[in-house]
């Protein structure tokens, strides 16, 4: 999917982010030391939303469980392993951040994967 524009970047202070919603998916957007990043707003442990929690020093802290992420590589701090999705982002020449955000792929529902799993037939 092509860049879609998130917000002026002057709407954000360094080391301020905001919450946006771009091609569907809520997003936080930062500005660290002059620079745009731009990462999902859902905590992987239990779906918080980011924005509500604290930004410092480069690193989010989700405010329901206190895990921290950074907003430039999407790593859990003390548990690199775990990390949340990056997207990429930039400053258009007009001012605004615009933020590269995959298609969302409709879940298969319980229900589409037991009819194709019939349709295969008999496994042999």
């Amino acid at each position: 999917m092509p860049y879609q524009r998130a917000l002026p970047f002057g709407a954000l202070a360094d080391g301020d982010a905001q919450r946006v919603v771009v091609a569907g998916q809520a997003i936080l957007v930062s500005r660290i030391d002059g620079v745009p990043h731009a990462v999902t707003d859902v905590c992987p442990h239990n779906g918080a939303s980011l924005a509500e929690g604290t930004l410092k020093d480069g690193c989010v802290t989700c405010p329901a469980h206190l895990w921290r992420f950074s907003v430039v590589d999407g790593r859990r701090q003390g548990r690199p392993d775990v990390r949340i999705a990056v997207f990429p982002c930039r400053m258009t020449d007009d001012g605004w951040v615009e933020v590269d955000v995959p298609e969302q792929v409709a879940p298969t529902s319980l229900r589409e994967a037991l009819l194709a799993h019939a349709r295969q037939g008999p496994v042999r």
